[in-house]
């Protein structure tokens, strides 16, 4: 996947320069003349760097910068200013409204190429190192309830399983699998005395805890390697019937992932203990399984497609030293 570089007001002459020169080095260009077209761009765009340079009175970069900046999806995303000679006060102003640096004028393209570079380099390595943290998260959270420990890393490779008995590709099975160990990362922002209760959630409960696909959305959508796989993480929860939560999608509308990993998550759910009952046989679990598909809450042809997995001793069985008390409801 090509890297995606916005300018923004450049001459027309330098902005063509620009494209022509980014395009070849394998990068995405686009180029925008003004303020209004960067702030409606750049999410569009998803831009793994942005490049402002200040023209006053036309555009003030810092402070266009600021108004990036302040959507929680652009945090990691590094803005650079572009001016020919910034003072020590330019530099104050773009580090205070979240510029990743200034730059003076470059020598040449191939300078600037350089520069780009170091910093996309830098971009990739901070994107890497976050999603590691959350994965780190997910098994932190895990860790400290006994009952959870192994839930996500069960769910990945039941998903996994899944995916690839449906076609799916290798780059397709590796989003799966992130996707599946980071699917409960919302549930650190749910009371653990609600994620344990030992007894059926009332509708206040209930409602705190069907928050928790969107919170892990919001705790991934900063991480643009993570972007494509959001609908995944949200959409988790959702029936084929549209009786789910959060957005009551039907049908094929749910992404395939998503029913992929709603199947997995279900079952792990079922073949391992809970803190109001015991972990149910496999056979009884994929029973449960086959009824809700045949009452149009799960995908039938995935739930069939599972069924043939554990009947042929692929699937990997529940160890009852790493169990969960997931709430699949």
């Amino acid at each position: 996947m090509s890297l995606v570089i916005m300018v923004v007001n450049l001459a027309s002459a330098a902005r063509d320069s620009w494209k022509s020169f980014l395009t070849t080095q394998s990068f995405e260009a686009f180029a925008v003349d003004d303020a209004n077209c960067a702030l409606s761009q750049y999410r569009l765009l998803q831009s793994d760097l942005v490049l402002l340079h200040d023209a006053p009175p036309d555009l003030d970069a810092v402070a266009l910068c600021r108004r990036l900046k302040r959507d929680p999806l652009n945090h990691l995303i590094p803005v650079v200013l572009v001016k020919h000679s910034p003072s020590s006060s330019d530099l104050a102003r773009a580090r205070e409204a979240g510029a990743a640096d200034y730059w003076g004028s470059a020598s040449s393209l191939w300078d600037a190429l350089r520069r780009v570079q170091c910093l996309l380099e830098l971009k990739r390595y901070i994107d890497e190192q976050a999603k590691s943290v959350l994965l780190s998260l997910v098994r932190s959270m895990e860790s400290k309830q006994p009952l959870r420990i192994g839930h996500s890393e069960r769910v990945a490779a039941y998903a996994e399983q899944l995916g690839e008995a449906c076609g799916l590709q290798d780059q397709d099975l590796r989003d799966l699998r992130v996707a599946s160990s980071l699917h409960d990362i919302g549930k650190v922002a749910i009371p653990e005395s609600i994620l344990n209760k030992p007894g059926p959630l009332d509708s206040q409960e209930t409602s705190i805890m069907r928050q928790h696909p969107v919170i892990g959305e919001n705790i991934c959508a900063p991480l643009k390697s993570l972007r494509h796989l959001l609908p995944v993480i949200r959409h988790h929860h959702e029936r084929a019937d549209g009786s789910g939560y959060p957005d009551g999608l039907c049908g094929d509308a749910i992404p395939l992932k998503a029913r992929i990993l709603q199947i997995a998550d279900i079952y792990d759910a079922l073949v391992t203990d809970r803190p109001y009952r015991d972990a149910l046989p496999a056979e009884e679990a994929l029973g449960i399984l086959q009824k809700e598909a045949a009452s149009g809450w799960l995908d039938m042809s995935l739930v069939q497609s599972f069924w043939r997995i554990c009947h042929h001793g692929a699937a990997i069985p529940p160890q009852r030293t790493f169990t969960l008390p997931a709430r699949y409801v």
